[in-house]
């Protein structure tokens, strides 16, 4: 076998870009940390060493509940085991396996179990080929200044860009779907960035990709010019095909940019003009929507805050956000449960106020100190609607208790839809920890409408390092 393609893959990945590359500054270190998907508790308190190789065993084990998924069903009980292994050579590559395994042991009414594969393990978490994108948990080629790198991980929170088209995107959210999402990052050179993002890595979901100029660079060598202002063109594109199923694509572009207002000599804080328009293709007319508005970023070491604050034309068949925190249910029904899909969703035009600010206060490494981050997202349309988005995580002195939750509104004041998720976890020894999680779930239909439902569980994990 020829083993030259792999090498030279192995080698780009892991090239840092040539001089002159594209700089990515206090904006793009910030956007990268906003779209590291978080991870979990315990995963982050046995984090591979930064030099040498690791290894990581886990096991998580509880009772479950968890709706039947149709009509007026029942609430079933499952055990639920989570087995993970994880393999880390430095930061340059990781790989993470594993995946939720429910097992049904009371079956309410409609009765499902004889669907499930060998009487017990839920068929719905494993009946597409998208399902078995969760058992890679994680891949990880490549550091952050490479010529390229690549991830492969679920989306939780995931933002491209400044997140004018794709923004907070959860592909978890269905609980019958899910599908492990992937992106690359190339650092071109000449001060291009370009990302590329999908979804799914086994279906024809959504795909995604922004490419990012540094316009001070192209225009001259000096150093104050560098990542001070930047020209950007997106595009995304969902083919609504998973398995047997299938939802009305979407397509949408956008074009932006932004300018520093101001830079500290510090670099510690920015503040930026950002604007631009963008558009859905092939969807009858073409509306179109603009914005203008202002974002910040600022870092003290132990306080990091990052914030735009936008004035938003949007209406018709675009929004700004279009692929947002809700997405896998407002394909569905774009607010509500049993309203209009996001496709066929036509709004007024009119004007909206959007404001999304992101905190970090703390350190990781102080492991005596308490250290939390809070995202929050708000959207008001003048024709009388409100979206929200908030998360809050918190690590509690000693790094043995963990908490985090998130909550999205969509339709406030018009057909609202809330989905909720709370999570805790306490460690009790080195290898030993408890945990609980509940939240609202929603089941989509043949009809496609939403049908809703509470999930809860709790149970012990166990994991081992070396």
């Amino acid at each position: 076998m020829n083993v030259a393609p792999l090498l030279v893959l192995v080698f780009v990945l892991n090239s840092p870009p040539a001089e002159g590359g594209t700089a990515e500054g206090e904006a793009s270190s910030q956007e990268a940390s906003q779209e590291a998907p978080e991870q979990a508790p315990e995963q982050a308190s046995q984090q591979a060493p930064p030099q040498g190789t690791s290894f990581f065993l886990g096991l998580e084990a509880g009772p479950l509940s968890l709706p039947s998924g149709t009509r007026g069903g029942g609430q079933d009980i499952f055990a639920l085991a989570v087995p993970v292994a994880r393999l880390a050579h430095g930061d340059t590559f990781a790989i993470e396996l594993g995946a939720p395994l429910r097992f049904r042991l009371i079956d309410a009414e409609p009765k499902q179990a004889e669907l499930d594969y060998g009487g017990h393990l839920r068929r719905e978490d494993w009946d597409t080929l998208s399902d078995y994108g969760q058992v890679l948990r994680e891949l990880s080629i490549g550091r952050e200044n490479n010529v390229a790198t690549l991830r492969v991980h679920p989306f939780e929170a995931f933002t491209l860009g400044e997140g004018h088209l794709v923004e907070r995107y959860d592909n978890q959210l269905s609980p019958d779907y899910h599908p492990t999402g992937a992106e690359l990052t190339v650092n071109a050179g000449l001060a291009t960035r370009v990302k590329v993002v999908a979804s799914d890595i086994l279906a024809e979901r959504l795909f995604a990709g922004e490419l990012r100029l540094d316009i001070g660079q192209f225009v001259s060598k000096e150093q104050k010019n560098v990542d001070r202002y930047h020209a950007m063109a997106s595009v995304a594109h969902d083919f609504g095909r998973v398995g047997e199923e299938r939802t009305q694509p979407i397509t949408a572009v956008l074009v932006s940019g932004d300018a520093a207002l101001y830079k500290s000599e510090s670099k510690s804080f920015a503040l930026f003009f950002i604007g631009g328009a963008g558009t859905r293709v092939n969807a009858g007319s073409p509306d179109v929507g603009g914005f203008g508005g202002f974002s910040i970023g600022g870092d003290t070491g132990r306080v990091n805050i990052s914030g735009r604050v936008e004035a938003r034309y949007e209406g018709g068949n675009f929004r700004f956000g279009l692929f947002g925190p809700s997405y896998e249910l407002a394909r569905y029904s774009a607010t509500g449960l049993s309203e209009k899909p996001l496709a066929e969703e036509h709004m007024d035009q009119n004007l909206a106020g959007y404001a999304e600010l992101k905190l970090g206060v703390g350190e990781d490494d102080a492991v005596e100190a308490m250290s939390a981050s809070a995202t929050g997202s708000v959207e008001h349309f003048t024709v009388g609607r409100t979206d929200t988005d908030f998360t809050l995580a918190l690590k509690f002195p000693g790094r043995r208790t963990f908490a985090n939750a998130r909550v999205i509104i969509v339709g406030i004041g018009a057909h609202p839809r809330y989905s909720v998720h709370a999570e805790l976890r306490q460690r009790l020894v080195d290898w030993f920890y408890l945990w609980g999680a509940g939240g609202t779930v929603h089941f989509p239909q043949p009809d496609g409408t939403l049908v809703p439902g509470y999930t809860a569980g709790a149970g012990v994990g166990m994991d081992f390092k070396r």
